[in-house]
């Protein structure tokens, strides 16, 4: 049998036995081609957007009444972090919504529970790599089958910094407020490079927005190994969760 977790709150928490096995959905690695003027062949290249995919769960409510009916519809509703037993070790983001009207749904047999996944399955636990020192190069290990954006960041220690992934350089200029103040280690920047955005933490935990301070692309790293150089730190993490098809 099987169970799941959304938003923290389990579906053995609600009273939902669930009769029929959660299975994951997939995503299988597709190529898009683009003709090349003058040329037979055509230009391959990975595929970088892929559609949601649905995961539906039928449910029988233990000892069903009209007050758990409305716990149910209030937390299975929106956006969240999915996990289910049959994958203990992967999340899902997904959107949830309950399909049948809450008036009709202790009518219903079995009450259908469709998750709606984005893509991919990640890693339920981040992984955090030090890259202060990158003399001449730190090495980060992907072992999932897709591509991830990951998290950087960085104390800065001079009016630029650079950061090369895979040969890749982005550029962030130290914002005018953490130059002034004389580069404490209490002022970080941080590259979200899913979002494509950056930002610097004050001391007092407000986030400035500075992606006006970057040019060049946010890193990417890609499966198995990946080099980082840096210069222009005091210190420096990236974070990233491990994504599967």
């Amino acid at each position: 049998m099987s169970t799941f977790i959304f938003n923290g709150i389990s579906s053995d928490a609600l009273g939902l036995i669930i009769t029929t096995p959660m299975i994951r959905p997939t995503w299988q690695p597709e190529r898009e081609f683009t003709a090349i003027p003058g040329r037979p062949q055509q230009s391959s290249y990975e595929k970088q957007w892929y559609p949601n995919a649905e995961l539906t769960a039928y449910a029988v409510i233990a000892d069903a009444s009209t007050e758990k009916l409305h716990d149910i519809y209030a937390a299975l509703r929106g956006y969240g972090v999915l996990s289910i037993s049959t994958a203990p070790d992967e999340i899902l983001y997904a959107f949830v919504h309950l399909p049948v009207p809450e008036a009709k749904a202790l009518l219903m047999a079995e009450l259908p529970i469709v998750f709606e996944c984005e893509p991919f399955a990640y890693a339920a636990q981040e992984k955090t790599v030090d890259i202060t020192e990158t003399n001449p190069y730190k090495r980060v290990d992907v072992e999932g089958t897709v591509f991830c954006d990951p998290m950087i960041e960085f104390v800065p220690s001079q009016a630029s910094t650079d950061i090369n992934c895979n040969g890749k350089v982005i550029q962030v200029k130290t914002p005018q407020e953490i130059i002034g103040a004389g580069y404490p280690d209490t002022y970080s920047i941080t590259l979200d490079c899913d979002a494509q955005l950056a930002y610097y933490t004050r001391p007092s935990g407000d986030k400035v927005a500075c992606t006006e301070l970057t040019k060049g692309p946010f890193p990417r790293l890609h499966v198995a190994d990946n080099y980082i150089i840096n210069s222009g730190v005091q210190s420096a993490e990236i974070r990233y969760r491990e994504r599967w098809y």
